[in-house]
């Protein structure tokens, strides 16, 4: 089993699903499954506002958390758009809070229609921000298939290094995994690719 310290350990930063606060819906019981199984370790931090999400990134990218260099963004979306509950932030607005702090880190829209968009303006984000890669969903979501995937994604990521190498195994790996939830629309992109 492998040492949640040598693990790629996730900063989730996670919306409010619902306006009724009664609506308990998190991604964090499938964040804790992975921690109790010794696979990750896990920040989770919810937001609610814009001003939340830009102080979140914001440490994020700070060196006291370089040992968790995957930010798993799970928000409602729509194409380039991420939805909190005081507006709407787009790739562009994420792309300037991260420009050039995100070098071997990658970036996961558990999302909506995030990345439904030209892979030129995702390459852009990804030139811009310096991540490895960038991943996400290119339709409306089936909650419960998209959190399965999500899982089994996040568990894939740990058998690879993040650097040139390990990428292009761990693209390998998500289409693979992809490829059993065809209906998800699911992408990766990565430094990489040409």
């Amino acid at each position: 089993m492998r040492k949640a310290s040598e693990s790629k350990n996730v900063f989730c930063l996670e919306g409010a699903w619902d306006k009724n606060l009664k609506y308990k819906s998190t991604i964090e019981p499938v964040l804790n499954l992975l921690e109790k199984n010794g696979t990750i370790k896990y920040i989770h931090k919810d937001c609610a506002t814009i001003t939340e999400l830009e102080y979140y990134l914001t440490r994020w990218t700070l060196k006291t958390y370089s040992d968790f260099p995957v930010l798993y963004l799970a928000f409602h979306g729509s194409e380039n758009n991420i939805h909190l509950l005081g507006g709407e932030v787009s790739l562009d607005r994420l792309s300037e809070i991260l420009a050039g702090k995100c070098k071997g880190r990658m970036i996961i829209f558990g999302s909506c229609n995030t990345l439904k968009i030209d892979k030129r303006h995702i390459k852009r984000f990804l030139k811009e921000t310096q991540a490895l890669a960038v991943l996400g969903y290119q339709t409306e979501i089936d909650w419960i298939k998209s959190t399965v995937h999500d899982l089994l994604l996040l568990e894939a990521i740990q058998e690879n290094e993040f650097s040139g190498r390990g990428i292009n195994s761990i693209n390998a790996k998500t289409v693979e995994i992809s490829s059993k939830f065809k209906e998800l629309e699911f992408l990766i992109v990565t430094q990489a690719e040409k």
